[in-house]
């Protein structure tokens, strides 16, 4: 009944044509917005399906990149277990960064994806400008460049005295030249535990610059900024192969690197220079972090290999 109604409003003479025009532009109209309706909800629902299957792979992929960051970049740091967090706006995620002294974690901070990589919020107390803390507490370390001249150098071997027994004492090392691994693990004491080993990344150009710059006889490098690899796993133990190690994460870098590849680059080609490959002859060591205590630290005074030497981290062994 009601379709013939609609039928016989189109031969009624008492409507006229413009609103049978009217009426049907309103249906066609709401037809239309009803469309129009259901296709944003079935686009909203598609983008929100999407967003929810690519955030863990991109998420991941920052991840990569990050831990390989702090693989390469950091003085005796290391990355702990990664907490994610996926929202459909700001997803996020956040891990530990922990020293090892003598295989005791030392929590030195938290790290996100958003966060800049190279700077430590610190506060400098004591009568030298080499004092320096984290707002956790530890004394940040100072590396010296042997090619480089400086008008002052931190000479904290010197300084054991003043700490007490029972203390493991994280010390950064800068040599008077470049070594290699082999003649580090020749030439450092056996009562001392080797950490991480800090690499001549620059070139001469680099170099040549700073030599001829008067700021950079004060601007030594702070520990979240030199590049190395660790002689100690994230699990405390001894590494068999370090520099193969630390190739295969540079080599790595270079395809999963993401915010970080063009400098990753500029690093692997420095060190390779022109041979057609990386490989441990490319590497040369200017500077260690070691691992002991009051007495075993003693062992390293008067060597004339030292340049400087850079209190980090000091903790109870007990």
């Amino acid at each position: 009944m009601e379709k013939e109604h609609e039928i016989d409003r189109f031969f009624d003479s008492k409507i006229n044509e413009t609103d049978l025009i009217k009426s049907a532009r309103r249906k066609s109209y709401l037809r239309i917005a009803g469309i129009s309706f259901l296709i944003s909800i079935l686009v909203f629902i598609l983008l929100i399906l999407l967003k929810i299957q690519l955030t863990p792979y991109l998420i991941h992929n920052k991840i990569v990149a990050k831990e390989l960051y702090y693989e390469i970049y950091g003085a005796n740091s290391y990355v702990g277990v990664w907490a994610e967090d996926y929202r459909l706006i700001g997803s996020s995620a956040t891990a530990p960064k922990y020293k090892l002294l003598n295989g005791r974690p030392v929590q030195i901070g938290e790290i996100s994806l958003n966060d800049s990589d190279n700077i430590i919020d610190k506060v400098s107390l004591g009568n030298s400008e080499f004092e320096q803390f984290s707002y956790m507490g530890n004394r940040i370390m100072n590396f010296f460049h042997p090619l480089l001249q400086y008008k002052k150098y931190a000479h904290d071997l010197y300084e054991l005295d003043q700490l007490s027994d029972g203390k493991w004492i994280e010390m950064a090392l800068s040599f008077d030249q470049a070594y290699t691994y082999d003649e580090v693990l020749a030439m450092l004491p056996k009562e001392v535990t080797l950490q991480w080993n800090w690499i001549d990344i620059y070139s001469p150009e680099e170099l040549a610059g700073w030599k001829m710059s008067d700021e950079m006889s004060e601007e030594y490098f702070k520990e979240q900024e030199v590049v190395g690899f660790p002689s100690i796993s994230e699990d405390g133990k001894e590494i068999e192969n370090p520099m193969e190690s630390f190739i295969e994460t540079l080599e790595l870098s270079l395809n999963k690197g993401g915010a970080y590849k063009k400098e990753f680059e500029q690093i692997y080609h420095t060190l390779k220079g022109n041979q057609s490959s990386l490989t441990n002859e490319n590497i040369k060591i200017i500077g260690v972090v070691v691992v002991g205590d009051k007495q075993q630290l003693q062992s390293l005074l008067d060597k004339n290999y030292i340049q400087a030497s850079s209190f980090g981290a000091i903790v109870d062994q007990y």
